[in-house]
């Protein structure tokens, strides 16, 4: 017999790759925070404003997709950002004197774990597991 068990409430979010994106993504994130029960939301709003702002600067097209949900196996929050783009974001090592070029290797100090998923289609789903 097939199971029927239940699929994780995923809030999802999508929005153009604007300027005005970040902020949206970070209100976001926290309102499913709260809705999550988790007060502080300090890593959640810096990763997606990380995330998103990368897909503004460096693919400017098509549509973004947040999605927010909790790992039911280990109880962290993923915070997942879909973009249509195949460039593959890279974690670079930045003189001290740069501007810019740090935002992935920040984020990656902040969480759990993080990665890059591939679609099916196009574009990729970069994720990130945090603590709660």
């Amino acid at each position: 017999m097939p199971s029927t068990a239940q699929a994780p409430e995923v809030h999802t979010l999508t929005l153009l790759p604007t300027v005005n994106a970040p902020k949206a993504a970070r209100d976001f994130v926290t309102k499913c925070f709260c809705d999550l029960g988790i007060a502080d939301d300090y890593v959640g709003r810096t990763v997606v404003s990380e995330l998103v702002t990368n897909v503004h600067k460096h693919v400017k097209i098509g549509q973004v997709v947040v999605r927010v949900f909790e790992d039911e196996q280990d109880g962290s929050v993923v915070v997942e950002v879909w973009d249509s783009g195949e460039k593959m974001p890279v974690v670079r090592e930045v003189e001290g004197s740069a501007e810019s070029g740090r935002g992935l290797y920040m984020m990656s100090m902040l969480v759990r774990d993080w990665g890059v998923r591939l679609t099916s289609e196009r574009g990729k789903t970069i994720w990130a597991k945090l603590d709660r």
